[in-house]
């Protein structure tokens, strides 16, 4: 059995320009100050990003609310990052995919709807799902518990906290799309799907 865990955001999708714009909107509309490097915020519950700033805007729900409705109007606008094609010889060569993302729900599986590949995924872990976010180990570790996963594991990051999660897990930490990790990880592909190819070749 060989599994894929596979961060969302930035690493299967380009959303991180619509997340970043969303939280600089957020940010400004509520006057919380400065809106920090999105590279700092990439794989954290967006509701966590907020709570940090409870002094100045308790109502952490509305902030949350606001900037979720924020990304989501511009949802249909994200670009794919990885080529369908492989996701699909990985599937005939009977590799499970997983999603494992400090997204939510909705955001994910309207995305993976509006380009038709739901029916690849053998499971989605979001932000509902567990309590605490990368870079701790949970939400990678959830994946495994909910869906009962056996065998050799690899999971797929293009952060900092997404490396940093999977190595607290103990999986073999594959980086993606983003040179700034990869020191960090156990091996390192200038894209998800060089990473991809290389994998359907050798198995």
């Amino acid at each position: 059995m060989f599994s894929l865990l596979l961060d969302f955001d930035g690493t299967l999708f380009d959303t991180e320009s619509g997340h970043e714009a969303a939280y600089q909107k957020t940010f400004a509309h509520f006057k919380l100050g400065p809106c920090p490097p999105y590279e700092t915020l990439k794989g954290i519950k967006t509701r966590e990003v907020f709570n940090r700033y409870q002094d100045i805007y308790p109502n952490t729900d509305e902030l949350a609310h606001y900037k979720s409705s924020t990304y989501q109007a511009g949802l249909m606008d994200a670009k794919a990052l990885v080529d369908v094609d492989l996701l699909k010889q990985l599937k005939e060569k009977g590799i499970d995919l997983y999603i494992v993302s400090g997204g939510s729900r909705k955001s994910i599986e309207g995305i993976l709807l509006t380009h038709q590949i739901q029916g690849l995924f053998n499971g989605i872990v979001c932000a509902e799902d567990y309590q605490m976010s990368k870079p701790d180990p949970e939400p990678f570790l959830h994946c495994i518990r909910q869906y009962q996963i056996v065998g050799e594991l690899h999971g797929v990051e293009d952060s900092i906290q997404g490396i940093q999660s999977l190595r607290a897990a103990k999986i073999h930490a594959v980086g993606v799309h983003n040179p700034a990790i990869e020191t960090l990880a156990d091996a390192y592909f200038p894209s998800i799907n060089s990473y991809l190819s290389n994998l359907i070749q050798t198995r």
